[in-house]
């Protein structure tokens, strides 16, 4: 599975997207996670199973549900799961709207 994370090109994204790698490992789940500055995200949405946009990016969402693949899942985080890192929780909500 590949995951797209949207963010403002902070380094906090791609933190965020090593611990999405963690829990999809203690979950047995091959997937491949990568963070993509807003201005970047167009030359690799079409790649993705799944987009998660951070916060930061909330006015941006219909833009990326626009560039993705109509069953391509475009999930905005909560500030809360961002902020305290809830990888597991953000997984979990991903993996069920993919189905």
């Amino acid at each position: 599975m590949k995951i797209l994370l949207c963010c403002k090109a902070g380094v906090t994204s791609n933190m965020f997207a090593t611990a999405l790698k963690e829990e999809a490992g203690k979950k047995g789940i091959d997937v491949n996670v990568w963070a993509a500055a807003e201005t970047a995200v167009a030359y690799s949405i079409d790649r993705a199973d799944i987009v998660l946009v951070t916060p930061q990016l909330r006015s941006s969402l219909r833009k990326f549900e626009d560039l993705a693949d109509s069953d391509t899942p475009v999930i905005l985080i909560s500030d809360e799961d961002f902020v305290n890192f809830n990888a597991k929780k953000v997984l979990e909500e991903a993996l069920a709207q993919k189905g």
